[in-house]
Formats: C-alpha cells, sequence, structure tokens
C-alpha cells in the first residue's frame, strides 16, 4: 500500500463583498477569506482510496464608504488576550508572594531568637 499525502498551503485573500445601498450611502465590506484543502490518496493492488476535507474562514476587517475605511475591532479576541495574559500572570505572582512571605518569616524568627 502507498499512500501519498498533498496539503495546499494556506491561502489568505482580502475580498470586497457587494456594495450595499444604505440612506443613499454606498457601503462595500471587506473580508479577509482564509482557506486551506487537504486531500490524502491511498493506492492498493486493488485500487485506489481517497479524500479531503478543507475550511474556509471569513472574517469581516473593515467598512468602505467611498473614500472613507471604517475598520471593524474585535474587541471580544482582545479582551480573551487580556484575560489570557492575567491567567498566566497569577501563578507566577502568587509563587513570588509565597516565597517573599516564607523568607520573611524566616528572617524575623532569627531576629527574635
Amino acid at each position: 500500500m502507498k499512500r501519498a499525502t498533498q496539503r495546499d498551503p494556506v491561502s489568505t485573500e482580502i475580498v470586497e463583498a457587494d456594495a450595499l445601498h444604505v440612506n443613499g450611502r454606498e457601503l462595500v465590506p471587506l473580508v479577509r477569506v482564509t482557506s486551506r484543502a487537504r486531500r490524502r490518496a491511498s493506492l492498493y493492488k486493488d485500487g485506489l482510496t481517497g479524500q479531503g476535507y478543507g475550511f474556509v474562514y471569513m472574517r469581516p476587517i473593515a467598512v468602505v464608504d467611498k473614500e472613507d475605511r471604517h475598520p471593524i475591532h474585535n474587541q471580544t479576541a482582545q479582551t480573551i488576550g487580556w484575560l489570557m495574559l492575567v491567567a498566566a500572570l497569577i501563578p507566577w505572582l502568587t509563587a513570588l508572594i509565597v516565597i517573599i512571605s516564607r523568607r520573611w518569616d524566616t528572617d524575623s524568627l532569627r531576629a527574635s531568637a
């Protein structure tokens, strides 16, 4: 049995969607499209089998109003990023406080003896 796996690289492009007409203004959404496909084929003595999958991830990034560009901010991702940073720092700060308090207790016991 011979197996061959071929991966296509991840492709990313900026796509302009169809214009929306709102109150006499023409708004054009910009979308970042990321896609990837994977295929696999197996060659047997009797025949050939294959399978594959792919994904497409679309994220709005801005709205263009004629010549003005209005970026779309992802506040949820920014908030989750800050929460992850805090979650990573809390154990280190706790360990530092424990070490300092143990040294302080040891030093105060030596001074009182």
